[in-house]
């Protein structure tokens, strides 16, 4: 096999599904299958990074852990920050602003660059347009911050933040091509990080604006199809 890192995002791919934080035991299964296979196994999140480099530990995976949408990328034990200025203030201020429809989540208080807002319960329904109005203000208030909407949650980050160049910081240090990587993910969010990629796979239920730019649309969806999508690769029925 031509390809030496397997770059995954988490929530939404290594899951069940796009709501749900359980992760998918065949998913699992075949990541530390592909390691045994020689492929280093890479989790490139929006999550905070003591979420994303726990999960790296106690997997056993040996690829780097980026975090906090690519503003923290671990790497051979070292932490390394990608981000210039914090979206602590802009977080605060929109958490006070849309009370109504928004809640903190509990990762904001181990995060330094990245943040998250949480859309309540009773506005579940309406999350884009809670979204949008969102990111008309706070983008329009602070403009080196921009918003996106990963499904799980809605992530203030700084701007020159990106999953993208956290794993083309990775790539770099490790001494990997583009060429070389394969990229798995389910949110338009993933766009960046698996636009370069030699192999760029999309779960069948990911957004249709991932699964246009991707070399293969699984036929199952989230952890099903990364451990479906794996094993296709590494030539298992």
């Amino acid at each position: 096999m031509k390809y030496r890192l397997l770059a995954v995002d988490v929530d939404g791919t290594l899951t069940v599904n796009r709501t749900s934080t359980k992760l998918c035991l065949r998913a699992i299964k075949a990541l530390r299958l592909a390691e045994r296979r020689g492929l280093n196994v890479a989790l490139v999140s929006s999550n905070s990074l003591p979420v994303t480099v726990g999960l790296k530990k106690y997997l056993w995976l040996t690829g780097p852990a980026i975090g906090e949408t690519g503003a923290l990328v671990y790497l051979e034990n070292e932490i390394h920050h990608l981000a210039e200025k914090s979206a602590l203030q802009p977080y605060r201020d929109a958490l006070k602003k849309f009370s109504t429809y928004v809640s903190d989540s509990w990762q904001n208080r181990f995060r330094i660059y990245d943040f998250a807002l949480k859309i309540r319960k009773e506005y579940v329904d309406k999350a884009e347009q809670v979204y949008r109005k969102i990111k008309e203000y706070i983008e329009s208030s602070y403009s080196w911050v921009h918003v996106n909407f990963s499904g799980y949650a809605i992530h203030l980050t700084p701007r020159g933040v990106s999953k993208g160049k956290a794993l083309g910081y990775a790539v770099e240090k490790l001494g990997v091509s583009w060429d070389e990587v394969i990229a798995i993910g389910d949110s338009a969010m993933d766009l960046d990080f698996m636009r370069n990629a030699g192999l760029k796979i999309a779960v069948s239920n990911a957004d249709e604006e991932l699964k246009k730019m991707a070399d293969i649309v699984t036929s199952k969806p989230s952890g099903f199809g990364v451990a479906l999508a794996i094993h296709k690769l590494l030539g298992i029925a």
